[in-house]
């Protein structure tokens, strides 16, 4: 009966070292955000050298775990930005908290400046501004030229979180799938459709005044989609922008030329 504590404890030391020696697992986690502060969806975050690669959330957050230990190269990368890339040093048990910045490439803004004509240029300021913060999705006429539709709606099939519903004779409407949670209207029928509103030109017009159908690709210039409140620019916020926004941005007429002698 001697023998028993002695042998128990040998084990319970053994087995208690063991269990010290485990490998614990590492964490890296943050958030990227734009120049001016905005959380950016859909950015891709890597542990370079590995595997080890997510999507940020459409809060701007990320999470990564069984990162190696070490000195380890943590990139960020996004179309249409330039690369954060960020060096860290982890050991075993580590939660390294790493935040990073994402600065909009303006080299493709200055393309398209050369090859407009400066009044268009200036009306336009607000949607190119607008389409480097990464919040939204955003059509240039080149965009809308390439997709060759036939009818406006079509612009917008295919864009995660919007239906596009046509219904006979009834006028076209753009139906965002992102509802706003707080609204009393939509908690109390969830599954009511919830009509994106428009800004055409600058000027508000509710999708009870307007309908995508009163205009032609050919008649777009450019098209800002913002499918929640989440996405909506400030400066739209005062309207009733719980279900998206929907920004047109009209062409200009051709100038007239005059007649020759």
């Amino acid at each position: 009966m001697r023998c028993a504590l002695p042998v128990t404890l040998a084990l319970c030391l053994v087995g208690g070292g063991a269990w010290a020696q485990a490998p614990q697992s590492i964490i890296v986690y943050g958030a990227v955000r734009n120049a001016a502060g905005i959380a950016l969806a859909g950015v891709e975050v890597r542990i370079e050298g590995t595997a080890l690669r997510i999507m940020t959330s459409e809060s701007g957050e990320y999470h990564l775990d069984s990162v190696p230990s070490g000195r380890v190269t943590v990139t960020a990368r996004h179309p249409g930005f330039h690369p954060d890339t960020k060096r860290v040093t982890l050991r075993p048990g580590d939660t390294k908290k790493v935040l990073f910045t994402l600065e909009g490439i303006p080299e493709a803004l200055d393309q398209v400046l050369i090859t407009a004509r400066m009044d268009s240029a200036v009306r336009l300021r607000e949607f190119w501004g607008r389409r480097m913060l990464g919040l939204g999705v955003f059509l240039t006429r080149e965009d809308i030229e390439k997709r060759r539709a036939q009818h406006s709606f079509s612009l917008f099939q295919g864009i995660a979180g919007i239906q596009v519903v046509t219904m006979g004779g009834e006028p076209t409407k753009l139906v965002t799938t992102r509802r706003a949670a707080t609204p009393a209207r939509l908690r109390s029928a969830p599954g009511a459709e919830c009509p994106m509103q428009y800004y055409v030109d600058g000027v508000f017009m509710s999708a009870e005044m307007f309908s995508i159908d009163e205009l032609t690709p050919d008649m777009i210039e450019a098209v800002e989609v913002f499918r929640g409140p989440s996405e909506v620019p400030v400066q739209f916020r005062q309207t009733d922008v719980d279900c998206g926004l929907v920004v047109i941005w009209t062409r200009e007429p051709p100038r007239p030329t005059k007649p020759e002698r």
